[in-house]
C-alpha cells in the first residue's frame, strides 16, 4: 500500500485532482481509497467523492496532525474494508508541518506494511504568480506564513489551474520559480485534464517522502494564521412552489460572494455541493477566482425544480459571527410566503491552537 499525502492552500484543488486521479488508477484495476480532512464536520468534499464513487473516510473536528490517531484508525479501517493499493489522504488547507506531524509518525509506526509515501504541495498558480513576483497576497501576513511555509516543506509542488494563467506569462512565470526555488520540483497542472493528472501520478510513482525535512516553523505565528480564518458549515433547504428554487439558491449564491466582495473578505474557500431532482453539482469559490461561470451553468444543469439542498463548506477571513451574519442576511432577504428556506448542523467558528499528537523533527 501507498500513501500519498496532499497538502495545499484552501482552495488549491487538491480534491478535483485527487478524483480524478482515483479514476485514473481504478481504471488500472488498482483498488484506490482517499482520506478527507477538515476542521468542521459536514463536508462537501466528502459528498463529491461519494458522488465519484469513490471510497473516502473523513478525519474531522482538526487537521490531521491534530488528530493523527483518528487518521491511524481511518487508514486501518479503509485496510481492512477495501485492502487499498493507493490511499490518497487530503489535509486540511490550513495546515502546515506534515512532515514531523505526519509523514514521519506514519513512517514510524507503519513504515513496514506501506510501500511508499508521497507529498505534494498544490498551489494555485495565479496565487503562486502573486507571489513569485513580490506582489501582496490577499490574506493576512501570519494567515500568508501558513501558504509560504506549505510550499517550504515540500519538494514535489504541483502548480495547479494552470489554465487560468495567461499562455505568454508562462515563460517569465517558470523562470521567476526556478529563480525563486532552486530546490522545487514543479508540475505545472489543470486537474481537469487527463495527461496532467497522469502526469502528477507518474511523478508520484518515482518519488519518497523520505527526502524531506522536518520545518522550521513558528508555533505561535502558524496559530494566529489559522484563527484569523473563520469557518461555516452548514446544510440549507430551498423549497418553492412554482419550479423555481434552483433560482432561489443561484440568488443566494450571487448575494453571498457579492457580501464578501462588498466587506472585502478575503475568501479562502467557499464549496457549496447543490443537489435537486436527483442530482448533484460542486461549485467552489477563492478570493482568486469567482466562480460566475458554474453559477451561471446551475439554471440549464438542474432546469426547474420546487427543492434544492445545499451543502455550504465556507472559509474566509473574518470572524465566525460576521461569516454567520452575513449568510443569514442573505437567506433572510430571500424567504417570502412563498420561498421556504430551511438550515440544519449549523457550525461556525475559529480552528484551534495547532497541538500535534506526534512531532518528529530528526
Amino acid at each position: 500500500m501507498k500513501i500519498h499525502l496532499v497538502g495545499g492552500f484552501l482552495g488549491s484543488g487538491k480534491t478535483t485532482a485527487i478524483g480524478n486521479a482515483c479514476q485514473h488508477l481504478k481504471q488500472q484495476g488498482l483498488k484506490v481509497g482517499v482520506i478527507t480532512n477538515d476542521q468542521g464536520q459536514y463536508l462537501v468534499d466528502s459528498e463529491f467523492l461519494d458522488a465519484e464513487g469513490i471510497s473516502s473516510a473523513q478525519v474531522t473536528g482538526g487537521c490531521f496532525c491534530c488528530n493523527y490517531d483518528q487518521l491511524d484508525k481511518q487508514i486501518q479501517r479503509m485496510t481492512d474494508s477495501i485492502s487499498p493499493d493507493v490511499i490518497f489522504a487530503e489535509s486540511v488547507g490550513s495546515c502546515t508541518d506534515l512532515v514531523a506531524t505526519v509523514l514521519k509518525p506514519l513512517l514510524k509506526f507503519r513504515g513496514q506494511e506501506m510501500e511508499g509515501m508521497t507529498l505534494s504541495c498544490f498551489v494555485d498558480a495565479r496565487m503562486l504568480m502573486m507571489h513569485s513576483t513580490n506582489k501582496r497576497l490577499p490574506f493576512s501576513a501570519d494567515t500568508t506564513y501558513i501558504w509560504e511555509k506549505q510550499i517550504e516543506e515540500a519538494s514535489l509542488i504541483v502548480v495547479n489551474k494552470i489554465d487560468m494563467v495567461n499562455t505568454s506569462d508562462l515563460p517569465a512565470f517558470k523562470q521567476a520559480l526556478t529563480a525563486k526555488y532552486p530546490d522545487k520540483k514543479f508540475l505545472f497542472q489543470n486537474s481537469l485534464d487527463e495527461d496532467s493528472v497522469r502526469d502528477w501520478l507518474s511523478e508520484l510513482s518515482i518519488y519518497e517522502a523520505n527526502e524531506l525535512i522536518s520545518l522550521d516553523l513558528d508555533y505561535a505565528k502558524y496559530g494566529r494564521g489559522e484563527a484569523e480564518l473563520a469557518w461555516l458549515d452548514e446544510q440549507i433547504t430551498i423549497k418553492t412552489f412554482d419550479g423555481t428554487a434552483i433560482k432561489v439558491a443561484i440568488d443566494f449564491i450571487e448575494g453571498l460572494t457579492s457580501g464578501f466582495k462588498r466587506e472585502q473578505l478575503p475568501i479562502g474557500h467557499l464549496k457549496l455541493m447543490i443537489t435537486s431532482n436527483g442530482t448533484q453539482r460542486k461549485i467552489s469559490f477563492t478570493t482568486v477566482s469567482s466562480g460566475a461561470a458554474e453559477t451561471n451553468e446551475l439554471k440549464s444543469f438542474f432546469g426547474d425544480s420546487n427543492e434544492v439542498q445545499i451543502t455550504v463548506n465556507a472559509r474566509v477571513q473574518t470572524a465566525p459571527e460576521v461569516l454567520r451574519g452575513l449568510l443569514e442576511v442573505e437567506l433572510g432577504l430571500l424567504r417570502t410566503t412563498d420561498t421556504v428556506i430551511s438550515e440544519e448542523n449549523i457550525a461556525f467558528f475559529q480552528p484551534g491552537f495547532p497541538t500535534p499528537t506526534h512531532r518528529i523533527t530528526s
